[in-house]
């Protein structure tokens, strides 16, 4: 488990940008829940893809995010992974080029969540199976 307070929640990024030493963490633990698929070349910024087309199923790793109070934030599995086309499947994660870069939680694992702020409060929450 990592903690850090350098992160942000924005619903302008495309692509989860995580600390080195998370990314590195999660593409790790991913790339072995994910042997039994054939690694591709990769697009810019994301390094882990691979080629779903002899594949009529596919297991995808579950990932969550967790944050103050132990919260669990399920991410669906459209934010886990970006396809830019069958044979080229991405995790949808990068890691920032420097640890002192900010991480940002994309809108892309958001759509399916509802995000309620309370400004006042300081407070972020979230629900499941908001919109997909």
């Amino acid at each position: 488990m990592f903690k850090t307070t350098t992160s942000i929640i924005d619903s302008g990024t495309v692509i989860t940008r995580l600390l080195p030493t998370i990314y590195s963490a999660l593409r790790t633990a991913f790339r072995r829940k994910m042997t039994n698929y054939p690694m591709t070349k990769g697009l810019p910024l994301l390094d882990t893809c691979y080629d779903l087309s002899n594949n009529k199923m596919v297991l995808i790793p579950k990932i969550s995010f967790y944050f103050q109070g132990n919260v669990e934030v399920p991410i669906y599995p459209t934010g886990i992974l970006f396809g830019h086309s069958v044979s080229q499947v991405c995790l949808a994660f990068a890691g920032n080029s420097i640890a002192s870069d900010l991480g940002i939680f994309r809108n892309n694992q958001q759509k399916t969540l509802e995000v309620a702020s309370d400004v006042r409060g300081g407070k972020l929450g979230f629900g499941t199976r908001g919109c997909s």
